[in-house]
């Protein structure tokens, strides 16, 4: 899932399901255009219905209201598996047959470029206050059009313990938010004998996370919308510089030695959780590091980081989308389902109930705050408006993020340079940018 920014799916079999639904969406075009009927029954695959037993009772609500309103129409909510391998294979044979969902529940950016061919845009059915009511719309909006509809908002920042910080003679309510003000604070935990960033690549998630943090100050939104359309070089500024700034807290001895060699999952996690390391890169799902019994109390998070520039963005994107097939006989009703279930009052409870982070601007924070006080700078700079944008990690094929993840990995083990796993990556991107931006 988006929550764990999490990508299995190789770029072969991602181009074979292009060119299948491709066919497949060529030889059922004449659905395409079309309303459909507004009676009968909606399908929708929800990739979290069927594990999360607090999402699904929010849906159970979404559906009955939505039947309520729309008199003649019931939603049919059906659970899959959260491996996009195995939705693509189901999209390609609902494609082929014409028959399936009218909505599915897919991952942002790379998902939607993969099954765009079987995907309706639906931009017709949004209206101007609710497209501003969200955020998240660069993760599903390829040629002008939209192909769904954003759920949630799933970003990066740093979590740090204020206990450890004051105990290596930092001030815990100014914590560094810079590459440079890191640097000094990882000498400086050091010199206490504690380990100033937890974690563990051997996966390689860590690199995309930690690139993606800095590369939101590393970049400016011109420079972000260049590679949500895959136009921007991967071994150039901005993403070199958001590279090099990795390397530095790297060769700055701000991690653990063994870090490339430990798990991400759940070894990587294990000495912030402990007390025994001060900061960890995270996502906004895991702010349950605050509720910690041991931990806790002393949990405040960085949302922002400078590393060539002021940040204009935060790295923080669509959790997931909500997208109407191109063969679906209900698009209008679908549509309208979608940006139904992504209004405040769903959002709210959401949050609420099970801590799922919201897109929508009229949530309130005010009980989440309560429970994760620490988040608070977050939220504050959220509500001021600050501008959010889908990591960079996330506007990665699968094989070019693989590539990059294993390259960076190489360079912290000393066994490639990073020129060379720049350069890597970027042939990556330009052998795959025909493949993903075919129109």
């Amino acid at each position: 899932m988006q929550r764990t920014m999490r990508r299995s799916l190789s770029i072969a079999a991602a181009a074979a399901v292009v060119f299948g639904l491709a066919a497949c969406a060529q030889s059922g075009s004449s659905a395409n255009g079309d309303d459909g009927a507004s009676t009968g029954t909606i399908k929708v695959w929800d990739l979290l219905v069927g594990s999360d037993k607090n999402w699904k009772a929010v849906m159970d609500k979404v559906d009955a209201e939505f039947a309520k309103a729309h008199p003649g129409v019931k939603v049919d909510r059906i659970a899959q598996p959260a491996d996009p391998s195995a939705i693509h294979q189901l999209m390609q044979a609902a494609a082929q047959s014409k028959k399936g969902p009218d909505l599915i529940m897919i991952w942002a950016w790379g998902d939607v470029l993969t099954l765009k061919p079987s995907l309706a845009p639906i931009d017709k059915y949004i209206s101007a206050a609710e497209r501003k009511s969200l955020t998240g719309w660069e993760g599903t909006t390829f040629d002008d059009k939209t192909y769904g509809v954003p759920i949630g908002l799933q970003g990066l920042g740093i979590s740090y313990n204020s206990k450890l910080f004051e105990q290596a003679g930092l001030n815990p309510d100014d914590p560094p938010t810079s590459t440079d003000q890191l640097l000094k604070a990882c000498t400086a935990l050091n010199a206490a004998g504690i380990t100033p960033i937890g974690g563990g690549n051997k996966e390689g998630y860590l690199s995309g996370w930690t690139t993606s943090t800095l590369y939101a100050g590393s970049a400016s939104i011109a420079q972000a919308q260049k590679n949500s359309t895959y136009t921007a070089p991967f071994n150039k500024p901005a993403f070199s510089d958001a590279a090099e700034g990795v390397m530095k807290l790297v060769d700055g001895k701000c991690f653990d030695p063994n870090m490339p060699a430990t798990p991400w999952y759940p070894d990587g996690f294990q000495k912030f959780q402990d007390g025994k390391a001060a900061m960890q890169f995270t996502i906004y799902s895991q702010f349950a590091y605050m509720q910690d019994p041991k931990i806790g109390q002393y949990i405040k998070f960085i949302p922002s980081v400078e590393n060539t520039r002021t940040p204009e963005f935060l790295p923080a994107g669509a959790m997931n989308v909500w997208a109407v097939t191109s063969f679906s006989q209900h698009k209008k009703l679908a549509a309208e389902l979608a940006l139904f279930q992504e209004g405040a009052k769903f959002q709210q409870e959401r949050l609420d109930k099970a801590g799922y982070f919201p897109n929508n601007t009229g949530v309130s924070f005010d009980a989440f705050l309560k429970d994760h006080p620490g988040a608070t700078g977050l939220v504050d700079m959220l509500k001021k408006g600050e501008k959010t944008f889908l990591p960079v990690h996330n506007m990665q094929d699968s094989k070019t993020n693989d590539i990059y993840q294993n390259q960076l990995e190489l360079v912290m083990l000393g066994q490639t340079t990073l020129k060379d796993a720049l350069q890597a990556t970027e042939d990556s991107r330009a052998q795959q940018f025909p493949v993903l931006m075919a129109k």
